[in-house]
């Protein structure tokens, strides 16, 4: 059985969390300023603003295994995704000559040109 280890969410949905917290804080505020007794009708707004964010971000979470997350980034910079035999097919193939040495490496640094790699730091 496949362990789920991560979610990703969408942008609309983080943004909802965002408001669903910015509602938190204010009735937290409102309650603190009101010795606990706050307008009903104020509480229920933003008790509704919380719960209806809270359920519309639970909506879009997905959960996902770093192999989906690898391909959807693929399919993004337009790159096709291959199966782990056809990578190793296709780099063999690419290794016996010079073109296809030269087209590795100008796949690499067009790689590393969309997303560098982190510089490890000096200590």
């Amino acid at each position: 059985m496949h362990l789920i280890d991560r979610y990703e969410m969408s942008v609309p949905a983080h943004m909802k969390l965002i408001d669903a917290r910015s509602a938190l804080n204010h009735l937290q505020r409102l309650v603190q300023a009101t010795d606990g007794k706050p307008e009903s009708k104020e509480l229920v707004s933003l008790i509704e603003t919380i719960v209806e964010a809270f359920h519309e971000a639970a909506d879009d979470v997905m959960p996902v295994n770093d192999h989906d997350v690898f391909m959807r980034q693929a399919c993004e910079w337009n790159y096709i995704g291959l199966s782990p035999k056809e990578r190793e097919v296709l780099h063999e193939i690419r290794c016996c000559n010079d073109d296809g040495k030269e087209d590795i490496y100008r796949m690499i640094s067009e790689t590393l040109d969309r997303k560098p790699m982190l510089m490890p730091e000096a200590l």
